[in-house]
């Protein structure tokens, strides 16, 4: 498979962990496998990328019978178990361990989200939250100081260590499925951990089991239709080997709905809500018994043109993205960066 040159700058200790995967993935150590399109079960689809913006090997396909856009052949399970605890991060970060610097930026996260909830006007005081993919628990730290409850999971040990010994937080290595809550929480958080999920219905099937009538859902995933704002109209720098699926509203709510819950609010940053739908969509939760997402009663999903055509006016187009005002704010940030720095 090999590995080709990254669309991003990467550090010494990013290159090294991004050798080691490479490695790994040449000597057969991290197995992949191939997967149908989650929306339609359809396995019929166009390649679209063979390299993420690592170099990694990362092949992307177009769906043809839906559109959603997703990782095939892909990392197992067992292979992505040991990719979380012992590259992700460093590779993602460009550090070994949690810095005050990342939990920092976390916290701005946290605070970016709670605007978000506020402004929906969905927030509520004194809410029991959830947050899966917690990584040093930056998030939930602002949602603490706000006078909320907060338990987080996440796989990587080293940042839950750090979340946990250093700013007290209650934080566990674990999967949903597998976290024992005495509570019904008020608010499930995924930030940036929805993409990373290699069996959405089965995720699905844990959050609704956690999940009461009025508990919120909060899904953010880096949107597709926003390569043009948030990732220089280059869709390299956007596709990350660690992420199955890649988001539009439209994909993410159609996967929501299957399962049984609805959509409260959404853009295509993406940042969404959701909550349980009153009946459940088709039966338990809207979910198969064997695994795979139900269409019964979800909103017909179809947006193969639009994403074909968005993805070859982004790569048409991409020169001119230094001129426009999301290029022109990207240079002005560089540059006081440079300036304070």
């Amino acid at each position: 498979m090999g590995s080709g040159s990254p669309s991003i700058s990467l550090n010494a200790l990013q290159l090294r962990k991004r050798d080691a995967v490479n490695e790994k993935v040449e000597k057969g150590i991290y197995g992949f496998e191939t997967a149908p399109c989650a929306c339609c079960g359809s396995a019929e689809s166009e390649q679209i990328s063979q390299r993420d913006r690592y170099g990694l090997y990362f092949s992307v396909q177009l769906c043809k019978g839906c559109g959603m856009v997703y990782t095939s052949p892909r990392m197992t399970d067992v292979a992505y178990g040991e990719f979380y605890d012992n590259e992700y991060r460093p590779l993602y970060v460009g550090s070994e361990r949690a810095t005050d610097d990342f939990f920092a930026e976390q916290r701005n996260q946290g605070r970016r989200i709670h605007d978000f909830l506020r402004g929906a006007g969905v927030m509520r005081d004194a809410m029991k939250i959830v947050e899966v993919g917690c990584g040093a628990g930056g998030i939930l730290d602002f949602f603490r100081s706000e006078g909320h409850s907060v338990v987080g999971i996440d796989l990587g040990s080293e940042y839950v260590a750090y979340g946990r010994d250093v700013h007290g937080l209650d934080l566990r290595v674990c999967m949903l499925k597998d976290l024992a809550l005495d509570f019904t929480p008020d608010l499930v958080i995924y930030s940036h951990v929805m993409e990373h999920i290699l069996h959405p219905s089965q995720e699905m099937k844990s959050i609704a089991d956690v999940s009461g009538a009025e508990t919120l859902v909060y899904i953010e995933v880096p949107g597709l239709k926003n390569i043009h704002k948030g990732y220089s109209m280059d869709v390299m720098k956007y596709y990350q080997n660690a992420h199955s699926y890649h988001f539009t509203l439209g994909s993410l709510r159609h996967l929501m709905e299957s399962a049984g819950f609805r959509l409260v609010s959404g853009t295509e940053y993406v940042r969404s809500i959701f909550v349980l739908s009153t009946p459940s969509v088709g039966g338990q939760n809207g979910l198969n018994e064997g695994g795979g997402e139900s269409v019964a009663g979800a909103v017909a999903y179809n947006e193969y043109d639009s994403i074909r055509y968005y993805l070859v006016w982004n790569e048409r187009y991409r020169w001119i993205f230094p001129m426009t005002v999301s290029g022109l704010k990207q240079r002005a940030k560089r540059w006081k960066s440079r300036l304070l720095g």
